[in-house]
């Protein structure tokens, strides 16, 4: 088997357990967008994390589903070194499921650097 790339998404950089989502949720930061809503709690001395939430009731396929994930972990895998430390929760709006995926790597960039602006302060 091939040595994962230095871009891979480790499972240490993931949220994955219910309390972790619970904790971002109710003490984080909440900025919107038109296909995402990201959620950002800072937790100093981690590196970045991000969880995801894509409804089946927004998307019913999996493949769409699938492709809204796939397209917000390649962004984050990206510009993780420029964020600041803590978790990053995405929840995705019905209006991802429709769009391009230029679009949505646009939204999330511009979210993800919104979410670290008031930490530069």
């Amino acid at each position: 088997m091939a040595d994962p790339s230095p871009t891979s998404h480790p499972k240490t950089a993931r949220l994955r357990a219910a309390p972790e989502f619970q904790a971002v949720f109710k003490k984080g930061l909440k900025r919107s967008g038109v296909f995402f809503r990201l959620y950002f709690l800072a937790a100093p001395g981690t590196a970045p994390r991000l969880g995801m939430a894509v409804p089946k009731k927004m998307a019913p396929l999996a493949v769409s589903r699938n492709r809204i994930k796939r397209i917000c972990r390649e962004t984050f895998r990206q510009s993780r070194s420029a964020l600041a430390a803590g978790d990053f929760v995405l929840v995705a709006q019905a209006k991802a499921k429709t769009a391009t995926p230029r679009e949505l790597r646009a939204e999330l960039e511009h979210l993800l650097s919104t979410a670290c602006a008031p930490l530069a302060e």
